[in-house]
């Protein structure tokens, strides 16, 4: 997911996200410099069915006056 503004942290995603499913990771990797967010995230759910539906609901979805791109991470 991209798009997120520099005070994301992984408990907001966690607040947006829970509602689809259960989830065993949220990471929001940080700027060392100022601890603020990259800008992106990852989300991990148990279930590739619910990472599917959250991300058909949250794709485009205005968050923190911005708007979120989710797609599939790359390996």
């Amino acid at each position: 997911m991209s798009n997120l503004s520099e005070e994301t942290q992984e408990e907001d995603l966690g607040d947006l996200f829970n509602r689809f499913g259960q989830i065993t990771r949220i990471y929001v990797p940080k700027d060392k410099a100022n601890n603020t967010s990259k800008g992106f995230a990852f989300v991990t759910f148990t279930s590739k069915r619910d990472a599917q539906i959250a991300m058909d609901s949250l794709n485009g979805y205005g968050y923190d006056h911005l708007i979120l791109k989710i797609e599939w991470a790359e390996k």
